[in-house]
């Protein structure tokens, strides 16, 4: 009887990313336990090695430019290196090196690099800090702490998932011991039905929030990433009641109010062109972020604090209906956007209507548009009336009301939710964020 042979696992598959100079492919050297790459990268190129029992295949791509335009033949590069993943990396590690800034500069040139991409990215990313021994003994929490807010941003989206790696030998190989243990978590969960992912990260959002502030509250900054990726088991030894009450003793002791945690949201601007999305995403973001005077036709990405909340706010390219956007790019920019909300915000979709008019073939075009987002969109979908200076101060229920079947049947879909922006007004901002909060 021949004997039988299991078949090989198939390596991990490492993605690295970053700017020019960011340390990449020295990380990757790191990773692999020799000089697998040459510094100066100017072609994506994969090398393969055995680390700590596991088969590990590790893709290195050239840098993007931050503070100038990246040239097409970079960019292609990048885009060649995730073919050369296969069929998809396991791990993205997003290469920040220690000695700069993440800024909003930096960030968008960043989101260039992720939009030619074009393959979900925060489910599988994690942020590889180098050159950790020039932080003179500062602890990396301490860092990222002192960092721009736009960093606190990007780790949101990453899930807080990190590891920092020093270019000294005596401890990089305990530095990728660290890192390895965080893949194989990451791992594990991403196995999971997106269903049970999404569930376990509803459940884990406030306790999460509740240790954070405890432990600034004591005066402590320590390390809690990877706590939103641990299995739900492990919460029975500190159930929600436990946590709960403790909560209640601190906050006797620190204020007479009691503290208010505000989820992250994801805003998703929905509709078609010219219906006033990008405009509506500038007013929540309080700046120019999306452009209006040309077609949107892939998706964008802004953020900003709102009385307290953490927004991210996506752009889509808007659907036409006389042909003149095309349609199943459009379906596949939508599909896509979800993926650009942090990991653990609660994700609305705003389906920006304006004012003027709604017909058949409008309510027709949004129900093939929002199909692709799956049955339950409708649940967290709120109508957001656009241009709504045309009013004339008309009160906007009386303006449903004098409207058709077409938008009753959308308004009746998303439960009757709705809200109404004039230009410049940031009072409804709040209002809307109010609104979003309680879905």
């Amino acid at each position: 009887m021949a004997a039988s042979h299991e078949p090989s696992p198939s390596p991990v598959v490492l993605l690295l990313l970053g700017e020019k100079q960011s340390g990449k492919s020295s990380a990757g050297n790191a990773i692999l336990g020799r000089q697998a790459f040459h510094k100066k990268t100017t072609r994506s190129s994969k090398e393969t090695g055995a680390i700590f029992g596991k088969q590990v295949t590790v893709v290195d791509t050239p840098g993007w430019l931050s503070y100038s335009t990246t040239p097409d033949r970079v960019s292609q590069e990048i885009c060649r290196g995730l073919t050369l993943c296969h069929a998809e990396p396991d791990v993205i590690l997003l290469v920040l090196p220690t000695t700069t800034t993440f800024s909003q500069q930096t960030w968008k040139a960043m989101e260039a690099q992720f939009t030619l991409l074009q393959t979900p990215i925060w489910q599988r990313a994690m942020i590889l800090f180098t050159h950790g021994d020039k932080l003179g003994g500062v602890l990396i929490q301490e860092h990222i702490r002192r960092e721009d807010r736009t960093l606190h941003w990007l780790l949101e989206r990453c899930g807080n998932r990190y590891q920092v790696m020093s270019n000294q030998s005596r401890t990089s190989e305990v530095q990728v011991k660290q890192l390895f243990e965080k893949i194989q978590k990451m791992m594990e969960v991403n196995k999971r039905p997106r269903e049970i992912q999404n569930m376990m990260y509803t459940q884990l959002r406030r306790d999460v929030s509740m240790r954070v502030e405890e432990r600034r509250w004591q005066g402590r900054v320590e390390d809690i990433e990877m706590t939103v990726m641990g299995d739900v088991r492990d919460r029975r030894s500190r159930p929600r009641r436990q946590i709960s009450s403790k909560w209640q003793q601190m906050s006797r002791g620190f204020s007479a109010e009691p503290v208010v945690f505000k989820p992250a949201l994801g805003l998703i601007l929905l509709g078609r062109r010219k219906s006033g999305k990008s405009s509506a995403g500038n007013l929540i973001l309080d700046r120019e972020e999306f452009q209006t005077n040309i077609k949107t036709t892939r998706c964008s990405v802004g953020y900003r604090e709102v009385s307290g909340w953490s927004v991210t706010v996506v752009d889509t390219p808007g659907w036409s209906l006389f042909g003149l956007a095309n349609p199943e790019q459009v379906r596949t920019e939508i599909s896509l956007s979800p993926s650009l909300c942090p990991v653990r915000s609660r994700v609305a979709f705003l389906l920006a209507v304006p004012v003027d008019s709604f017909r058949e073939k409008d309510r027709r075009a949004v129900e093939t548009y929002l199909s692709v987002l799956g049955d339950n969109v409708w649940r967290s979908t709120v109508v957001l009336f656009t241009y709504g200076e045309v009013l004339r101060g008309k009160a906007i229920q009386k303006h449903i009301e004098g409207k058709g079947k077409p938008l009753q049947w959308v308004l009746d879909r998303c439960g009757r939710r709705h809200h109404v922006f004039h230009t410049g007004d940031e009072t409804e901002v709040t209002q809307l964020m109010q609104k979003v909060a309680q879905l």
